[in-house]
């Protein structure tokens, strides 16, 4: 009997960990196809960025926390940065970067999630990382934060470089505060070369999203830190990277955005090295970010122009928004009506009216079933059997009303 009991209480534990593992790999796979289709190598998987991942997953949740940095005292605490949490784990390079999501439902949401923040994009498309470790971390109880993604990246040249003994030459400069020996001395010439090395696997530029790209998200909404401060609803970035191995100084000239009958968004911001507050763009990095969302199942065009290096560069190229598959309704009056037929399903996007106007929340009557896509986007599936007046949706200053078929 106690053996039987033993059982009954590790299945469901196990059972976690293997779908942990599965949406991990799943997220692997999915990430390396979106850097292949814009130029990029593949990451490899890490044994040892992947522990400091998953370990750092398990404390947002456990401690009910977002955000890159732990605080010792706390549950599951493993290291108070990102490059102290994978010396932990065994990685031999303080070299790497992370990026994090919390509360997306599977890898592959988590990772588009962190695609439309621009700074987070930038990350997942570094030019000199070549190896990954992904964790995630679950709980089905009920909590504020119910899981986590975590992404640590690494350069397996530079972890070769600290597993080895350098003999101390005269002419040649030295870096320390790279490898897990924090006194080690690293050249600084075979420090450069491996990061070189990783670049010219890549290619010279990367637009985002890529070109043809499909199931584009039309929505921006927040990252930390902000690149649009006065801003809570945006549209999708579109960025350009020059890649360092075959570029040092480009100039802008002009970066624009149409809509699928030819019309410029006129309402955009240009972000780079110069103007960006956050002071995180590096010189050979460029974002269009449109202040309006764009709009459901629309192709829009990119045009790109700069001078790299005295030499004149154009990129011109297509993209396509996410096009669901159930109807959608524009609302954009404070007092709607609907025909909708019994059993069906639809998408509602309310329309924002200014730059700060997202839902907080919505009141349903009539046995409708509502799930948030965004925070101006929801999904609803209606009762399967007929209603007229008694079926609605209450967004404090707007309302929707629905006849059912």
């Amino acid at each position: 009997m106690r053996d039987t009991l033993l059982g009954l209480i590790l299945f469901p534990i196990l059972l976690l960990v293997s779908l942990e593992a599965n949406s991990d790999k799943q997220g692997l796979a999915y990430l390396n196809k979106i850097r292949e289709h814009t130029g990029l190598i593949a990451f490899k998987s890490n044994k040892a960025l992947k522990k400091a991942a998953a370990s750092h997953a398990k404390y947002l949740v456990q401690n009910q926390i977002s955000g890159h940095y732990e605080k010792i005292g706390k549950y599951s605490y493993t290291g108070r940065t990102p490059s102290k949490r994978v010396i932990k784990a065994g990685y031999p390079s303080h070299f790497v970067m992370e990026n994090l999501s919390v509360n997306t439902t599977g890898a592959d949401k988590s990772i588009d999630k962190l695609f439309s923040a621009i700074y987070h994009r930038f990350v997942f498309l570094n030019l000199d990382k070549d190896e990954i470790g992904i964790g995630s971390y679950f709980t089905k109880k009920k909590r504020r934060i119910k899981s986590a993604y975590v992404y640590n990246l690494g350069l397996s040249g530079i972890s070769h470089l600290c597993q080895r003994s350098f003999k101390m030459t005269n002419g040649e400069y030295y870096m320390k505060n790279i490898c897990r020996q924090n006194d080690k001395m690293i050249p600084r010439s075979r420090f450069r070369e491996e990061k070189e090395y990783i670049r010219r696997k890549n290619k010279d530029i990367i637009v985002y999203p890529y070109a043809n790209q499909k199931h584009i998200w039309p929505a921006f909404y927040n990252e930390s830190p902000d690149p649009l401060p006065k801003y809570k609803v945006s549209g999708f970035p579109i960025s350009v990277q020059f890649n360092p191995a075959n570029f040092k100084n480009v100039k802008l000239k002009s970066f624009r955005l149409y809509d699928e009958k030819g019309k410029e968004l006129k309402k955009t911001r240009i972000l780079q090295h110069k103007n960006d507050h956050n002071h995180l763009f590096t010189k050979l990095e460029f974002a269009l970010m449109p202040l309006a969302r764009l709009e459901f199942g629309r192709t829009y065009t990119a045009v790109f122009e700069a001078v790299a290096d005295g030499r004149k560069v154009k990129k011109r190229w297509y993209f396509r928004t996410e096009d669901p598959k159930e109807r959608v309704y524009r609302i954009t009056q404070n007092k709607t009506t609907l025909k909708v037929r019994s059993g069906s399903s639809a998408i509602l996007y309310i329309v924002p009216r200014s730059r700060k106007d997202i839902l907080r929340g919505s009141k349903s009557r009539g046995g409708i079933k509502v799930s948030f896509l965004d925070q101006n986007t929801l999904k609803v599936i209606f009762p399967k059997r007929r209603s007229s007046g008694r079926v609605s949706l209450d967004f404090g200053k707007r309302k929707v009303y629905f006849t059912i078929e």
